[in-house]
């Protein structure tokens, strides 16, 4: 018989000018808003509610909900990392191939195991998979 499996229940939600983050105890779902140009700065809100709610050294997965459009600089993943070195991983959720396609690009830049998914309930099961290994 397979593994019956849980969500888990959020933490606490945000709502900010650039989109919608809701914190749960192991990974953050990021959902930017239609047409946001997302770059290092427009992530320095998110982070900082990150670092209060998690601190500087519990293992967090990001999953990035791609419901909307929007551009990112993927230049500004390094300085994420340095900012807030706890990324275990990186997950994508995007129902549109052509966004899952460019999401493939992205691992490019990311230097943390990344995974791209069509579903937000699996990245959620990986994201606890990915926190469950590096402990």
């Amino acid at each position: 018989m397979g593994e019956i499996r849980t969500k888990p229940t959020p933490l606490v939600e945000h709502n900010l000018d650039v989109g919608r983050f809701v914190f749960y105890p192991n990974f953050i779902v990021g959902e930017f808003n239609e047409g946001e140009y997302v770059t290092f700065e427009s992530a320095i809100v998110p982070i900082q509610l990150a670092i209060e709610i998690y601190g500087n050294d519990k293992p967090i997965v990001y999953i990035s909900h791609r419901l909307h459009s929007y551009a990112i600089d993927p230049v500004g993943y390094k300085e994420v990392y340095d900012l807030f070195p706890n990324f275990e991983g990186f997950a994508i959720v995007a129902t549109n191939k052509r966004r899952r396609m460019l999401a493939h690009l992205e691992r490019l830049f990311i230097k943390k195991p990344i995974k791209v998914f069509s579903e937000l309930d699996n990245a959620m099961f990986w994201a606890e998979e990915i926190i469950e290994k590096s402990r």
